[in-house]
């Protein structure tokens, strides 16, 4: 596919003559560099890639896009007036700050035309996610988990690295017995218990992986966990081209409520993943996005007893008319 001359025409299709494309996943996505720093992606007839000095040397090794070096925003706003555009296409995502210093005469439209291509994985994407979430479930699997959080998660981060992931997807998230019950509780120092909720993920070549797994003890988690798995099984079920994405959350969230928790669900069902651990779609009650083949999903429903403990399983699905679950790794792990 040829993703630069895609987002041209949409540049096109929205009566504009230029994008400025400024998140560096898009720059990323589009260029093949993602810049450490500030960098401006100008789409016009022959597209620029505007960086700072600190780029610049990664940048020619890793782009076939004409490179040009900036040293503050004035550079940046001359180089695009010098084109004469008559509508420019700015990202939601760039600053107010950004967007002030660099807008001219010309008009100017925010929209992300970059998002709706970065939706649909091309094979080579799906290749990287599942390599990512090969890297995370094999250092899963050599992680002790005993000892305090902290260590558990230090641990399972560590390898990850070595196994191939240059950074974790997102801060790891290892919470067990009480704290269990906060969705996104950062580690502690507070030794293990039950049950113990490890939420993480790896990359590779920028793409993420996120996988969650809750270790259970007691019989009441382990019915928990079974309520869970029945909703995620058949949110998965249903997960294919043509279905809105509200639909996955409304089928998985009612069979929650059917045994009694409905309250204790207290986050969407899901989100797309790739370059960002979450891209659109949401798998939630307002999103009206119609899944297509070759999206990547999550399905990650949880219950949730506040100051008691939480459960949650979540595992990631590439949609097509039989819903592939990528994930290897078993759904119930015992200590």
């Amino acid at each position: 596919m040829d993703r630069m001359g895609i987002a041209m025409d949409k540049i096109t299709e929205a009566n504009c003559d230029m994008a400025v494309i400024s998140k560096s996943e898009n720059i990323f996505y589009l260029a093949g560099f993602k810049p450490s720093a500030r960098a401006f992606l100008v789409l016009f007839d022959e597209p620029v890639l505007m960086v700072n000095s600190m780029d610049m040397a990664e940048a020619e090794n890793k782009t076939s896009v004409d490179l040009f070096e900036f040293k503050k925003l004035e550079d940046v706003k001359e180089r695009i007036g010098s084109l004469s555009p008559e509508s420019v296409i700015f990202e939601p995502s760039i600053s107010l700050g950004t967007f002030e210093k660099l807008k001219g005469s010309f008009n100017f439209i925010v929209k992300d035309i970059i998002g709706d291509l970065r939706i649909i994985k091309e094979r080579a994407e799906i290749d990287n996610i599942e390599r990512a979430l090969k890297i995370a479930e094999k250092s899963f699997m050599k992680t002790d988990v005993e000892g305090v959080e902290v260590e558990v998660a230090a641990e399972l981060e560590y390898h990850m690295k070595v196994n191939g992931s240059k950074r974790p997807a997102f801060d790891t998230i290892v919470a067990s017995g009480a704290r269990s019950s906060n969705p996104h509780a950062e580690v502690s120092f507070n030794k293990i218990q039950t049950p113990i909720i490890l939420d993480w993920g790896a990359t590779w070549e920028g793409y993420s992986s996120d996988t969650t797994r809750t270790l259970v003890t007691q019989k009441h988690e382990e019915e928990i966990l079974d309520i869970l798995l029945d909703a995620q099984r058949e949110g998965v079920k249903t997960a294919k081209p043509g279905v809105k994405a509200s639909y996955i959350d409304k089928v998985v969230r009612n069979i929650i409520s059917e045994y009694g928790y409905g309250d204790n669900f207290i986050h969407s069902t899901g989100h797309g993943i790739g370059l960002e651990v979450h891209e659109p779609p949401s798998l939630s009650a307002d999103e009206d996005i119609k899944l297509e083949k070759n999206m990547i999903v999550t399905i990650e429903p949880g219950i949730y007893i506040k100051g008691k403990y939480g459960i949650r399983i979540e595992d990631m699905i590439l949609i097509r008319k039989n819903p592939k679950i990528l994930n290897r790794l078993p759904s119930i792990i015992k200590l």
